[in-house]
């Protein structure tokens, strides 16, 4: 019988939060670690995992900033399995940690067969949130919004196109351009800011930019429906000059007085 832990990581090329997001989310499971269960349930407050030998109960520890992704098992027999797992910043990417504790009565052989599983499970979770976030930042946000670090970007501000209804999403962009034009066209009368931030969910194309003066999405625009985590301010930009920013401006206007409103579906 062994008594040794094991310790498995992996490291995603994506930000912390998004990760995060991802894993702390029990809807995500069957996704990455099929070995728990097939599919879930969510009944209540109670989140379910349906296992070969019966239903099982999967409770994660309470959202937080820590990158804890600590979870119960309770199995089908009753017994609750603790499982410690960790996401945490490595460099402009993330590592997830998983400790691996032998069950009572398990040998050498059968811990060398869980932490097969557990590796097997964990790249499974980085190839799934490297897809789901294909470009790997950083990103940025326009604004003239004063914020500070920590602080959430959410849907539900004025549109910068057409009517500036309420937008249904929040947009973030991984080139300074891009983020400069956000700053500098940004509805409201306070200086133009421009932030590190990182996406607390999945990211799309954004429509209004993708495929539109050129194939693809070269201005690497995107937008999300989840709240962005701002990283940091970033100073000493460099705004466009005068006539460009007039020229765009203008181009706005006409959009507008055509009836042309920002993509939200």
């Amino acid at each position: 019988m062994t008594f040794d832990s094991r310790h498995l990581s992996v490291r995603v090329d994506r930000p912390v939060a998004q990760v995060y997001a991802f894993a702390s989310d029990p809807a995500n499971l069957p996704g990455w670690a099929p070995g728990l269960g097939t599919s879930v349930v969510h009944e209540g407050d109670a989140w379910f995992v349906e296992t070969p030998g019966g239903r099982a109960r999967i409770t994660f520890a309470p959202p937080n900033e820590l990158g804890v992704l600590d979870h119960d098992v309770v199995t089908p027999s009753g017994r609750t399995v603790h499982v410690p797992m960790r996401v945490v910043a490595y460099r402009e990417s993330s590592e997830v940690i998983f400790t691996l504790r032998p069950e009572p009565g398990a040998t050498d052989a059968d811990l060398e067969a869980d932490a097969a599983l557990v590796a097997a499970d964990l790249a499974r979770l980085k190839e799934v949130v490297e897809r789901e976030l294909p470009d790997p930042g950083p990103f940025f946000h326009g604004t003239r919004a004063d914020l500070q670090p920590g602080d959430l970007v959410e849907p539900g501000r004025a549109s910068n196109f057409g009517a500036r209804r309420a937008a249904a999403f929040v947009y973030l962009t991984a080139t300074l351009d891009a983020a400069t034009w956000g700053a500098e066209l940004a509805a409201g009368d306070g200086p133009g800011r421009i932030y590190r931030v990182e996406p607390t969910g999945g990211v799309e194309d954004d429509p209004n930019l993708t495929n539109a003066r050129f194939p693809g999405n070269p201005t690497r625009s995107y937008r999300t429906r989840e709240p962005l985590r701002v990283v940091g301010e970033l100073t000493g930009w460099v705004g466009h000059p005068p006539e460009a920013l007039r020229a765009m401006r203008e181009h706005l206007a006409e959009l507008e007085r055509q009836g042309v409103e920002a993509v939200e579906d």
